[in-house]
């Protein structure tokens, strides 16, 4: 190799590694947690209230106390729907990027419009027509009820693309007009929604659903990686189509989703039990929905009363628990009959200085809500075609 030719031989090796693009997989995405901007004593009945109202169709039947749950969230003067927790990461709709929440508590994909001229909107990132080359308008009305407002405006079809994956003609909403503050403190611009597309508002196809239908992935099933917090915050892995080995041990261990009404509608697991330093609590017949949305556990209130008896220095002031800030119980939640143990580090959520707060709580009737405290302990699978959960104990 003469001198030339070794110059021109490292030109194009610099070239090639200073242009490779830094990400962890070609259809993986990377996560962020919406920053908590309340302590959990603020917020506990505002959750209660909004989780009710979210789950409204499964998880309480006595309309005198949704329409009281939505009074109380209209009347809060500090909290609003920008308040409630997840992880969001960057999507591109017709070339335009947007951060958008992915929750697996919902079916729907919007974003604000650039004919939304309301402050909550004007803050974010808009969607503008006239920027992309292949926007097709399709102009139905939709709105979507968060509790103590809603969310309106017309549909659309555009390129979705979600780390390196693209969902074509994909429809999505674009909101014209809110009344639930839902943008106005939040971190990101819309909302992502990996549920299933029986509860589509929009009477379409969710965004993954689409990828699979398109076969823009190999596999119909999403892959969920949570973090605990570093120097920037909980972030996580959300990869489409593929499972990433490399964060979990063992084997994953599938659980069957149960319907609602005959219908797959939520991420929905039947609960084995849960023990606490050996001890089991003898929760039988107990179903949970698998939400990102939440940052703690939400049971019935004799459940959660059953749980913090067998927590040393447990004790609750107005259904709210609080526990020893350095608590060392051993907690391990079973499903499919194995145990997934939790960090003691997520036994504990929130400090205001002077108390700590149990991340499981009292919350509305009927069914458990299994948020982030839980789900950072395993590595989750969501199959949309087997209706499956994959658990695995993550990598330590």
């Amino acid at each position: 190799m003469n001198i030339y030719t070794l110059i021109i031989w490292l030109l194009f090796t610099i070239f090639i590694i200073d242009s490779t693009p830094i990400t962890s997989k070609s259809n993986s995405i990377s996560l962020k947690k919406v920053a908590p901007k309340h302590s959990l004593k603020e917020v506990h009945q505002f959750y209660k209230d909004y989780f009710a109202l979210k789950y409204k169709n499964i998880y309480v039947t006595d309309q005198d106390k949704l329409a009281s749950a939505k009074i109380r969230l209209s009347e809060s003067e500090n909290l609003t729907i920008s308040n409630i927790l997840g992880y969001y990461g960057e999507i591109t709709i017709g070339n335009q990027a947007f951060n958008t929440l992915f929750d697996l508590g919902s079916s729907d994909l919007w974003i604000p419009s650039q004919n939304c001229t309301q402050t909550s909107c004007s803050i974010h990132k808009r969607f503008n027509e006239s920027l992309s080359k292949t926007f097709i308008p399709i102009g139905m009305p939709f709105s979507i009820v968060y509790q103590a407002g809603d969310v309106y405006g017309i549909t659309g079809k555009d390129n979705v693309l979600v780390g390196g994956i693209e969902s074509v003609g994909q429809t999505f909403g674009l909101v014209q007009r809110e009344e639930a503050s839902v943008l106005l403190k939040s971190e990101y611009d819309g909302i992502f929604g990996m549920s299933f597309d029986d509860i589509n508002d929009m009477n379409t196809t969710t965004p993954f659903s689409s990828m699979v239908e398109q076969k823009a992935v190999t596999n119909p099933y999403f892959g969920l990686y949570l973090q605990r917090s570093n120097d920037t915050g909980h972030v996580g892995e959300l990869s489409f189509g593929n499972i990433d080995t490399t964060k979990f041990t063992g084997n994953l261990n599938y659980n069957n989703v149960s319907t609602i009404h005959g219908k797959y509608q939520y991420w929905i697991l039947d609960v084995n039990d849960i023990s606490i330093n050996g001890n089991k609590l003898n929760f039988s017949n107990r179903q949970a929905i698998f939400d990102t949305g939440s940052n703690m556990v939400f049971m019935p209130s004799e459940d959660a009363a059953t749980y913090h008896q067998f927590i040393d220095g447990s004790s609750t002031d107005d259904g709210t628990y609080t526990v020893p800030c350095d608590l060392t119980d051993q907690v391990a939640y079973i499903f499919g009959g194995i145990s997934y143990n939790i960090d003691q580090s997520d036994l504990v959520t929130g400090n205001d200085g002077v108390v700590c707060y149990s991340s499981v709580q009292s919350g509305v009737d009927d069914m458990w809500l299994i948020g982030d405290v839980f789900l950072r302990n395993v590595y989750s699978v969501y199959n949309i075609k087997e209706f499956t959960i994959g658990l695995a104990p993550i990598s330590k």
